[in-house]
């Protein structure tokens, strides 16, 4: 059967190539000797060029195959008001307004992915980000099919068999059709580089491979610093490796070049930082805050393993099996074959890395996408016998079984463009003129005539500051990712700054900051920042929006604030639970919490566990949520707000509150899996802020929403162990909290 479609390929291409109407017949120039190059090779039949041939051919029809996938995807109307996707648009009106990601804000998407989005803003009608939402999202995953097809055209060792094999994975398995696939392509496309380098056959030649190398980790670091990490790390581990197994200690120079390239790029961007900005800090202000930025997304973004155990299994089979043939190639195989499976495999295992936080269903499917493409592309060489092609047959049936995010939607987009049903023009047209505007509640009234003033939308809601074309402000565009001190600290100097010569600040609902970690208050990820917004921020309307959107103007005088310990009784106690029972209700609406989480294994090696929180009036459900930790193994304080969040703006207003009534906070340790770190030991302590703001309603009130309280803290790897533990409510150490920013 393969040498059938070997030669019906063959025989296409030389009708194509030798075909008298073809336009190269009158073509000069280098690109039209090559053509005709290849249409004598061909007469001659000539098998390295047809292979390299059908290579080429394979590669252009899945490539468009792909982009007419995605055009079609990118006609359905997304959404760039969700929370996971409003990074986007945020991203391109920043660079717009010449703010660069890293240097004048911060943000968990790097320059390079900026840069990409702003381009996509560029080819739109409006030039606004907001109606560019389609266009991004296109331009990510027509970078993700280009970035593919390089990496398939520059490495020899893959055939044009190979090639229709990962490409048919890829569409069926629907690897690589959602925006930031791009990251995981990138890694790859460093392995196969990396390869290239262990594969030059002079010393020059492996310099130039290195240094592309190293440049291109510094592209993956710029599109997301975590990839930056795992590019260098898989690098570094293939060329040593290569070196190993080829016996050249030349390779071993080539580290030195990657290394010293990467270095030097890293450097040099930190001076232009430096130079470019009158606002930069320290020469690594960048770096220094990227990895903060990963050190509270470990902390604080934790979810649970969302696959089921025997789907896990299954896919940690197939993962060995891929591991093991890649590891077995160095014994059994060509030395430049086995250096190009350490490269991928030393890939896939540093991206499994991104699962073991962030567990979701759909994380889990981008951390296990490189150990599908080379099961794919193992396919050839473990088609040799009976046995190995039994076992590489079960190993592709038992992952496409159990894939995490299968889904058959591709091959019918396809068909949509074969038939007509779908026309290129006209999605290009669509996407490309598209409007979006806001709703006219987020417009008017509160927000016409300012056009001037920087606005702020905090939480969460980037798309109100795209929107609304004005000066867009965000120190840290994704404000969840703010969650240690560090950063919090940079966002309030920046917010200081910024109010001083004018800021208005949109303030949204509190409705989650990520898919899957939706429960949690922003002002408990995020306490300084809040604690700064309370005092120098005030609501500049009483008047209800339906939309649930309200503006804070700056205050003349700072708000000032007063905290009051709560006289409670301890009913029940044990290390990592109790219960605090007020000795009268309150109608509390600002709760100040300090806490201690100690953990018995490894927080920072382990996902951290945090808090479950619940406060009941006469047993009754008030409120209830969870609390991360902000600091491992050390004492921190954050809020929570048992107010339904409709009302919780009404804080920053000077008129009193209505309250809702409770009696009784409980606690106790969240529930973890083996990935995680349970808390051991909990010391809590709790205050009201400003306790005569509130006020009792005439009927208890119960909070009909379930907000989690998200505070970064280690978690314990099966939660089982535990030790004594003690309730604290001193409030010596918090008094002087809330007034630390004053100016």
């Amino acid at each position: 059967m393969e040498t059938l479609i070997s030669a019906l390929l063959s025989s296409v291409l030389k009708t194509l190539l030798t075909s008298s109407r073809m336009p190269w017949k009158k073509m000069k120039g280098p690109i039209g000797r090559r053509l005709k190059e290849l249409e004598g090779s061909l007469r001659q039949g000539s098998s390295p060029l047809r292979e390299r041939a059908a290579k080429i051919v394979v590669i252009v029809v899945f490539t468009v195959c792909w982009l007419l996938i995605v055009l079609v995807r990118s006609h359905v109307a997304n959404d760039p008001t969700a929370t996971e996707g409003s990074s986007l648009p945020a991203l391109a009106t920043a660079l717009q307004q010449r703010a660069i990601s890293g240097r004048d804000f911060q943000s968990m998407y790097g320059p390079a992915a900026q840069l990409l989005a702003w381009i996509a803003t560029a080819f739109t009608v409006t030039r606004s980000a907001l109606d560019a939402y389609g266009m991004i999202t296109f331009f990510f995953c027509a970078a993700t099919a280009l970035l593919a097809a390089v990496m398939l055209l520059i490495c020899d060792r893959f055939s044009w068999q190979q090639c229709a094999i990962f490409y048919a994975f890829s569409i069926v398995l629907n690897l690589f059709f959602d925006v930031f696939d791009i990251r995981t392509v990138l890694l790859l496309l460093n392995a196969v580089v990396a390869y290239r380098i262990i594969a030059a056959e002079t010393a020059p030649r492996q310099i130039v491979w290195a240094t592309v190398s190293g440049l291109l980790c510094f592209v993956a670091q710029l599109v997301t610093a975590e990839l930056g990490i795992c590019a260098v790390i898989a690098s570094v581990c293939a060329l040593i490796a290569g070196s190993i197994v080829t016996r050249s200690a030349a390779v071993l120079v080539a580290v030195q070049v990657f290394v010293g390239t990467f270095a030097v790029a890293n450097l040099g961007l930190a001076v232009v930082f430096k130079i470019t900005s009158s606002s930069y800090g320290l020469l690594f202000d960048y770096h220094n805050y990227s990895l903060e930025i990963l050190r509270g997304y470990h902390n604080s973004m934790g979810i649970p393993w969302g696959l089921s155990m025997a789907k896990t299994q299954v896919l940690a089979l197939v993962t060995l099996y891929v591991i093991g043939l890649c590891a077995a190639a160095a014994w059994r195989s060509d030395p430049l074959d086995a250096s190009l499976l350490a490269s991928l495999a030393f890939a896939a295992l540093v991206w499994l890395e991104t699962a073991l936080v962030r567990s979701d269903i759909s994380q889990i499917a981008v951390a296990f996408t490189p150990v599908i493409v080379i099961l794919s592309l193992l396919a050839k060489m473990e088609w040799t016998s009976t046995a190995r092609r039994v076992a590489w047959s079960a190993a592709a049936g038992a992952a496409l079984f159990v894939w995490p995010s299968l889904n058959l939607s591709a091959p019918p987009d396809l068909v949509k463009v074969i038939r007509g049903e779908t026309t290129p023009r006209a999605v290009i047209r669509g996407i490309h003129a598209t409007r979006r505007p806001l709703d006219a509640g987020l417009v008017a009234p509160d927000l016409a005539g300012r056009r001037n003033v920087p606005i702020l939308a905090f939480p969460y809601d980037n798309y109100i500051s795209v929107g609304q074309r004005r000066r867009f402000f965000a120190p840290v565009l994704e404000s969840y990712a703010a969650s240690t001190e560090p950063l919090e600290r940079y966002y309030v100097r920046a917010l200081d700054s910024r109010r001083r010569s004018g800021l208005e600040i949109v303030y949204g609902p509190d409705r989650g900051a990520v898919s899957s970690v939706d429960d949690v208050q922003a002002i408990t990820r995020t306490p300084i920042i809040f604690e700064y917004l309370y005092k120098h921020f005030e609501l500049a309307s009483n008047e209800e929006h339906a939309d649930a959107h309200y503006l804070l103007r700056p205050r003349l005088q700072p708000r000032e604030v007063a905290t009051e310990p709560f006289k409670f009784s301890i009913p029940q106690q044990s290390s990592d639970s109790g219960i605090l029972r007020l000795d009268a209700p309150s109608a509390c609406g600002l709760v100040l919490l300090e806490i201690r989480i100690d953990y018995a294994k490894n927080p920072h090696v382990f996902r951290p566990g945090g808090i479950e929180l619940t406060f009941s009036n006469r047993d009754q459900l008030v409120w209830q949520g969870s609390i991360k930790p902000l600091a491992l193994n050390a004492s921190f304080v954050t809020y929570v707000s048992p107010l339904p969040p409709e009302r919780f703006h009404q804080v920053f207003s000077q008129d009193a509150v209505q309250g809702v009534q409770w009696d009784k906070i409980q606690y106790h340790a969240s529930s973890t899996d083996m990935l995680g770190s349970r808390a051991s030991l909990i010391h809590v302590g709790a205050q009201c802020v400003d306790p005569n703001k509130f006020v009792e309603g005439a009927v208890p009130e119960q909070n009909p929403s379930l907000t989690t309280i998200e505070t970064t803290a280690p978690t314990g790897i099966d939660g089982s162990t535990e030790s004594d533990g003690v309730i604290e409510t001193s409030s010596a150490s918090r008094q002087g909290r809330l007034p630390e920013h004053n100016d």
